[in-house]
């Protein structure tokens, strides 16, 4: 889930009917020794480029399930679910230990046009210019672990790190928020709690694993994939028995991850998320865009990923 949460919880900022949560605006962050607008990895869903470019890979590489949807660029919703098997993403062992992580935007685009996308032509420009033509990297380190299978002590596999990696993405990418509290941080259910610097309206975000898929396509490449439901609602800490709050977004998210081991302090990622709309039952704009959707991906976008050894 750690490539999966740099580009999900910025957008836990943004509503489901294309409307930015005003109230829970990011301010400026710090990139390249000046302040930039927050629109760096606005995650999955936010602002875009209307665009067919596939996200390209060799011409051999559609050679598995998901490298292929990665390279055909589908922007059909996956049919992939969870399996009995799928407890979590089974690292390869030269995943262990610390890195540095840069992640670099190489296209942004909008399949069913801009008017299914929050922010609109204006934050398409915005986010375009600053994470596509002035390429806008984002640094965060990253870790992974080891992880005990079950109750079996002596069967163990490696992970990623869940909590210590947001926190690190949420100080590189959210600028003044920070993460609060996580109180779930499990390979099928991940929960925490956003905050400005003042302590206000603090947010609550839950990403809920729906599908997952790995293949191991040599000994130094490997494919991962995760389908998610994102739901972000207003954070009830002063009165936690209070009555239900309506989410402010609600989404599904697709996460496609290849990795190619360079060598042993190296390792190279292409990632591409797709976000798809979700029904609202109160929200009738939001089911109106999601009947517009007509169940295809409403954001894509690919990302070059560089691991280097810490």
């Amino acid at each position: 889930m750690t490539m999966i949460l740099s580009a999900l919880l910025v957008s836990a900022l943004l509503c489901n009917d294309g409307s930015t949560v005003s109230a829970y605006s990011f301010p400026s962050r710090v990139s390249k020794g000046k302040h930039d607008s927050i629109n760096r990895r606005t995650a999955l869903a936010q602002l875009a480029l209307v665009s067919s470019t596939p996200c390209l890979l060799p011409a051999n590489a559609a050679e598995n399930i998901l490298e292929a949807r990665l390279q055909e660029n589908s922007i059909a919703p996956p049919t992939y679910g969870m399996e009995a098997s799928d407890t979590d993403i089974f690292y390869p062992q030269y995943f262990l230990g610390s890195w540095k992580a840069a992640s670099s935007t190489v296209d942004i685009q909008a399949p069913c046009g801009f008017q299914l996308f929050a922010g609109g032509k204006a934050a398409f420009d915005s986010a375009t210019q600053k994470e596509v033509i002035e390429k806008d990297v984002l640094q965060y380190k990253a870790r992974f672990i080891t992880q005990s299978r079950g109750d079996d002590a002596s069967s163990s596999y490696i992970a990623a790190d869940r909590e210590f990696n947001t926190k690190e993405i949420a100080k590189a990418a959210m600028g003044g928020y920070s993460v609060l509290d996580v109180p779930i941080a499990t390979p099928n259910r991940f929960s925490c709690v956003l905050g400005p610097p003042d302590g206000s309206n603090l947010i609550c975000v839950d990403i809920i694993t729906i599908g997952r898929k790995s293949e191991s396509l040599s000994d130094d490449k490997f494919a991962c994939s995760e389908v998610v439901r994102q739901i972000v609602s207003p954070a009830r800490r002063n009165n936690p028995n209070g009555a239900p709050v309506p989410p402010l977004s609600v989404k599904e998210i697709e996460t496609i991850s290849v990795y190619s081991k360079l060598d042993n302090d190296k390792i190279q990622c292409r990632q591409r998320t797709a976000t798809y709309l979700v029904p609202s039952q109160t929200n009738p704009l939001a089911f109106k865009k999601w009947q517009m959707s007509e169940g295809k991906s409403v954001d894509v976008r690919c990302y070059d990923v560089i691991y280097s050894r810490a």
